[in-house]
Order: C-alpha cells, then sequence, then structure tokens
C-alpha cells in the first residue's frame, strides 16, 4: 500500500495538466464542443495550435484587421459549438479555421 502512494501522488499532481491542454480551461469547458475538445487529444492539439496562430495573427495585424480577426473569430466559435459533440464535425471546423487564418 505505501509502495502505491508516491505513484498515487505523482499521478495527482498531473490531473491539472491535463485539464488546461486546451486553448482554455477544461475544467470550466460548458459547451458540448468544448467539452469534446478537451476529451479528444487530436481536437485538443488542433485548438492549441489554432490559438497559437490566432494570437500572433492578433499581434502582428494593423488595429483595424485585427478587429475583423476578433469578429472573425467570434463567428468561427458560433459555428464550431454548432457541431456539438460530433468529433468529424470539429475536426472539419478547426481546418477551416485554420485555413483561413493562414489567408491573413
Amino acid at each position: 500500500m505505501l509502495k502505491l502512494l508516491p505513484l498515487t501522488l505523482c499521478c495527482a499532481g498531473l490531473l491539472p495538466l491535463a485539464a488546461l491542454a486546451a486553448s482554455y480551461d477544461c475544467t470550466r469547458a460548458s459547451t458540448a464542443a468544448e467539452i469534446a475538445v478537451c476529451d479528444n487529444p487530436g481536437l485538443n492539439r488542433m485548438d492549441e495550435d489554432l490559438a497559437v496562430e490566432y494570437r500572433s495573427l492578433l499581434d502582428r495585424l494593423p488595429p483595424r484587421q485585427a478587429t475583423r480577426l476578433r469578429e472573425d473569430q467570434r463567428s468561427w466559435l458560433v459555428a464550431r459549438d454548432s457541431c456539438g459533440a460530433d468529433v468529424r464535425c470539429l475536426r472539419a471546423r478547426y481546418q477551416e479555421r485554420m485555413a483561413r487564418l493562414n489567408e491573413y
């Protein structure tokens, strides 16, 4: 029993890291899409990559274009959330959004 204690403590210490893997706090995921992204490693990675690209663009764009990018992102989030927990739909939305961001 005591031999398992260090392993248990180590694993318990990793739980907060898993909860923060997406670009948002997965412990606060409220929509079916957010929960699905947190539960799927591939979608989770896509979310992280998209967030990095989005933030990078915001930093580089002039104010007017950055404002348009923020508006586009809000619209995209509505489209993403309309997928619910459908992984195929979510994957397609992420691929489309990344392609769109690469056009800036």
